[in-house]
């Protein structure tokens, strides 16, 4: 994915970060400041950080393999991450996001879904899915903001699951 703009919000790809020594040094000691428990609450377990001098990288390297990612500044400060996931054999792809916690309630989850949407919206068709626990009703209201469809409830699980179509 390319990088976009917003008005508050700076998103762009992290590969050229991280294949540069020093940019990736400092990506990986901010990365703990914006990881925190509360931020990786509502997360898969999978996102969860190691323990250790290698955590941060090991945990950069996990991300890498299964999505594009991509950095969200505001003010050239990180502030957030950007996934998309695309599984293979899916022509679908899987969003998800992160914020530090002194971005919560000011409006950028929904500044970066919809720009990302927009911005999506000058490239081939394609659907985008989404998913949130029960008990993370900000990001559900996030998703329908920007035009997202609800979808059918899964009794199997706690998730709630969102879909949008790029035409």
């Amino acid at each position: 994915m390319t990088a976009f703009t917003t008005p508050h919000l700076t998103v762009r790809p992290w590969e050229p970060v991280l294949d540069v020594t020093a940019a990736r040094h400092l990506l990986e000691a901010r990365l703990p400041t914006l990881l925190t428990p509360a931020v990786l609450e509502h997360l898969p377990p999978d996102f969860g950080r190691e323990s250790g001098p290698c955590g941060i990288a090991h945990w950069i390297e996990a991300r890498r393999k299964k999505a594009q990612v991509s950095l969200v500044e505001r003010n050239s400060e990180l502030i957030g991450l950007l996934f998309l996931f695309s599984p293979e054999g899916e022509t679908t792809r899987h969003l998800g996001y992160l914020l530090c916690e002194d971005g919560w309630g000011q409006g950028y989850a929904s500044e970066l879904v919809q720009g990302l949407v927009a911005h999506l919206q000058n490239g081939p068709p394609q659907i985008l899915h989404a998913g949130v626990t029960f008990d993370n009703p900000a990001s559900a209201r996030v998703l329908l903001k920007a035009g997202f469809s609800e979808d059918r409830p899964n009794t199997q699980d706690d998730i709630r699951r969102f879909t949008f179509a790029i035409d």
